[in-house]
């Protein structure tokens, strides 16, 4: 096996003290206001994790541009925080749909141990896959009281609408890939009323955003898995589709209670109102007139 060329080894840098690190920050120029409260701060927020948030403050030899405070950038990581909890919040109640679609049309359609057949779907390689997945969460839920019941009542046979409830939001996902196109319409005739196309597209990588909130990575200055974007949404917009607002479009397709959507959308107006003087959307995908367009 042909060796790695790493090129002359680099000595991993040194721990600092907080105040060390608050040190570093004002020898690069930025304007730290009150040394305490940094100190606070990067006592309960890893310095790694928040440099993330002012690398587009930077200049070439890693200063700083001028007038960077810290407590801007951390009204802008709080900002990032507060986005993914909504984002969250949204996501869950779409993942928790599409669990009752995928359920319901199965079941219905190929009865209650029906996601079992390979032959209800178009590849059997991916399904296989899906079943060692499913047989694997099986497992790891073996506590759960109704996997137990199952367990001691149907030898274990989990019928569709249980088998849903544990696998990942990236599982589901593959499974709706695979499904025959008959039960896509049907989903979409009687479910959820959007071209399975980019229903397709859009649940993996939702399945992706939702995993980066879980875990509180950044949305803020980030770029994302190329989403597709509704022709409609994209008339007469620059909309980038590597960026979160994308997603959030995808969002809104999917949602399907609209007083879901609405609180969504107001909170959202809300916490860019409340950060407005602080945040550039731009970073975001955000184009001028994405009110307009979430609001169609």
């Amino acid at each position: 096996m042909e060796e790695i060329a790493w090129g002359e080894p680099i000595e991993i840098k040194e721990a600092k003290t907080f105040d060390e690190q608050i040190d570093l920050l004002e020898k690069r120029d930025m304007i730290v206001e009150d040394r305490d409260i940094a100190k606070f701060i990067l006592g309960n927020v890893n310095y790694y994790r928040f440099s993330a948030y002012w690398l587009n403050f930077k200049n070439i030899d890693d200063t700083y541009k001028e007038n960077i405070f810290f407590n801007n950038i951390y009204s802008i990581y709080m900002f990032d925080k507060k986005l993914r909890i909504l984002l969250m919040d949204l996501i869950e109640n779409i993942e928790i749909s599409f669990r009752t679609y995928i359920a319901y049309s199965l079941g219905i359609n190929h009865g209650t141990m029906g996601c079992k057949d390979s032959n209800n779907f178009i590849d059997s390689v991916k399904h296989k896959k899906f079943i060692e997945h499913l047989n694997t969460q099986k497992n790891k839920n073996s506590n759960k009281e109704f996997i137990r019941h199952h367990t001691i009542k149907y030898q274990g046979k989990l019928p569709i609408w249980v088998a849903v409830e544990i696998v990942t939001f990236g599982a589901l996902a593959d499974l709706y890939s695979i499904l025959m196109p008959n039960e896509k319409t049907f989903i979409k005739k009687e479910l959820c009323p959007v071209n399975p196309k980019l229903i397709k597209v859009w649940l993996p990588g939702l399945a992706m955003l939702r995993n980066r909130c879980a875990h509180f990575g950044r949305l803020y200055n980030t770029n994302f898995s190329m989403i597709k974007i509704k022709s409609s949404d994209k008339e007469g917009q620059n909309i980038k589709n590597n960026k979160v607002f994308a997603y959030i479009l995808a969002m809104k397709h999917l949602t399907a209670d609209k007083d879901i959507w609405n609180k969504f959308f107001i909170d959202l107006q809300n916490l860019i109102q409340e950060y407005n003087k602080i945040i550039d959307l731009d970073l975001l995908g955000f184009p001028e007139d994405w009110v307009n367009i979430l609001s169609k």
